[in-house]
């Protein structure tokens, strides 16, 4: 059975995974957005570039 030391200094290195996992999730969170964002224009100019287009 582990010792109360091992449970805490586990518990310690669980949380700062915690943290640093938690740190990663909102710089890919902010990525995405951005490509959310970048996606919206380009499909804007591309219904844009459609609507000038000569119809046959």
């Amino acid at each position: 059975m582990a010792s109360w030391k091992d449970i805490l200094l586990d518990t310690l290195k669980l949380t700062d995974e915690v943290k640093r996992l938690n740190g990663l999730t909102e710089k890919l969170t902010d990525r995405i957005i951005d490509m959310d964002k970048r996606l919206v224009r380009l499909e804007t100019m591309v219904e844009i570039a459609q609507k000038q287009l000569p119809k046959n």
